[in-house]
């Protein structure tokens, strides 16, 4: 087996850092750095999540001991996520001296420090401190993070998507897509409150694309707000009908309470697609409110309303706001840029952290594991 040069430490629960992995996956990144992933973490009960972490443990230890890998690159989010990874950050640092990368995904990171409970805090800030480099997905997260731990070494790299040409769209009754996990942060059950309050075409479609724990309310809401004849429940879908839904949809809709970067809102600028979201996490330094898509504040459904409602009555406004978006994807959010930024990360770490052999109180215990 060829030593790889960096681990990449992530999860294979559906979601942004799985879709964010798989997007790297395609780039010369994972080539060029003979990138291996370890991986964690899934969408399993408890008790498998347990095993998959403790395996994922043993994979990356053994690892550290045989290949010496240049770095390790945890992708983390919060709360839970963030005391798996924080903890595999310290066996790389301090057991076996690999430089660090901490990425976070994690829109409402500001608000897990807040919940922490105080003993913990001092621990939270060591780790970011501790790390080698702190990869937020924005400026703003990237100044939340500072303000928790000031000693952190901060770098924001944003998330990327490939960039094609803008697809047409057929003039024809409009198509509003969510497109996500079914769950109380991305907020669907606001979503059709304020679609139930639109005075909307009548042939207009709401096209939910997504499962999770809040799918049989969200089923039951649409029963009672007597929905069941402009709102169609797709389901989870795959990466390709995804993005087939995007290439035939007209606006995307994304009401979350946090955020970090959502691939989805860039995936949907990448192909044109005006975009109503809510302005938390990194998505104010990705849409532009007015220019590139329309922020509403969260949770206030009758602002949700009258924004869909503004796109849904001009087809002007849903064009314009769909080639700003497009336009600002190419420039700032394509993947070319994104694992360019990764490899001059890499390279400034490598370079810093020079060749160096093991320490030699390994030695003994690569042999067992060769």
């Amino acid at each position: 087996m060829t030593p790889p040069r960096v681990l990449w430490v992530t999860t294979a629960a559906r979601g942004g850092i799985a879709g964010y992995v798989a997007a790297l996956r395609a780039t010369p990144l994972f080539t060029r750095w003979r990138v291996e992933t370890v991986v964690t973490h899934d969408d399993g009960p408890a008790r498998r999540r347990l095993a998959l972490f403790a395996s994922g443990t043993a994979h990356l230890v053994r690892r550290c001991l045989t290949a010496r890998p240049r770095i390790v690159h945890l992708h983390s989010a919060a709360y839970g996520s963030f005391a798996r990874k924080g903890l595999l950050l310290w066996v790389a640092r301090l057991v076996f001296r690999v430089p660090t990368v901490l990425h976070l995904h994690a829109g409402e990171f500001a608000d897990f420090y807040a919940r922490c409970p105080r003993p913990l805090r001092p621990l939270v800030r060591a780790t970011l401190t501790r790390a080698d480099r702190v990869v937020t997905l924005s400026p703003s997260l990237a100044r939340a993070v500072t303000a928790i731990a000031p000693g952190a070494r901060v770098t924001s790299v944003p998330n990327g998507v490939a960039v094609g040409p803008a697809p047409h769209r057929p003039d024809r009754p409009p198509r509003i897509l969510f497109l996500g996990l079914l769950i109380e942060r991305k907020n669907p059950l606001g979503l059709l409150r304020a679609w139930a309050r639109i005075g909307r075409p009548p042939e207009a479609r709401l096209l939910l694309a997504g499962d999770g724990p809040q799918r049989a309310a969200v089923e039951a809401l649409v029963a009672e707000l007597g929905l069941s004849q402009s709102v169609e429940l797709l389901g989870w879908v795959d990466a390709e009908r995804g993005t087939r839904l995007l290439e035939e949809t007209d606006v995307l809709v994304l009401p979350s309470f946090f955020e970090g970067q959502p691939l989805a809102l860039m995936e949907g600028m990448a192909r044109g697609v005006a975009i109503v979201t809510t302005g938390v996490g990194g998505i104010p330094d990705m849409i532009e409110d007015g220019a590139s898509g329309l922020l509403v504040p969260p949770g206030d459904d009758a602002a949700l309303a009258a924004a869909l409602g503004s796109v849904l009555e001009d087809p002007g406004l849903r064009r314009r706001l769909g080639d700003a978006a497009y336009e600002r994807a190419r420039q700032e959010f394509n993947i070319e840029h994104t694992w360019r930024r990764l490899d001059a990360l890499y390279g400034e770490l490598t370079a810093r952290s020079g060749d160096s052999a093991p320490r030699s109180r390994f030695a003994r215990a690569r042999r067992w594991f060769s």
